[in-house]
């Protein structure tokens, strides 16, 4: 993907730390939105605590933004994360559940700060995270 193509990180870091900012623990509300609309997804995430889960998805966001465009570190990184994701059960239809929980946790905490820009610019980078992660899971 050329750098023309890439999600604007701007936008991403903007809105990351917008929303750390507003609620610290914004991650929470990710799995509240997510647990909320596919309950199904709960028992997937019994092997950490909840709260080493949301520092888990804080710390793995914030280091995909910084190398969205570096597709090598994006494989390597990612890559074994999407082959553990198949072991604990996820699957391919629950990558779209989670980027929906994502965008609809960062809009409500940036409320208005969040703009379409911002949407389509997590969800093209959430793209891009769920790819490098799926492709692992045949290594």
């Amino acid at each position: 993907m050329s750098e023309a193509q890439l999600p604007d990180r701007r936008l991403l870091e903007e809105t990351f730390e917008l929303a750390l900012l507003r609620d610290p623990d914004f991650p929470r509300l990710f799995y509240e939105i997510l647990f909320r609309e596919h309950p199904s997804t709960a028992p997937l995430f019994r092997s950490n605590t909840l709260n080493v889960q949301r520092i888990m998805l804080s710390k793995t966001l914030m280091a995909a933004i910084d190398h969205l465009a570096d597709d090598a570190w994006l494989k390597e990184h990612l890559g074994p994360l999407g082959r553990g994701h198949v072991q604990y059960g996820v699957t391919p239809e629950m990558y779209d559940w989670m980027g929906d929980a994502l965008t609809l946790a960062l809009a409500e905490v940036c409320d208005e700060a969040w703009s379409l820009a911002h949407e389509q610019c997590w969800r093209a980078a959430y793209a891009r995270i769920v790819a490098a992660m799926r492709a692992g899971e045949s290594e």
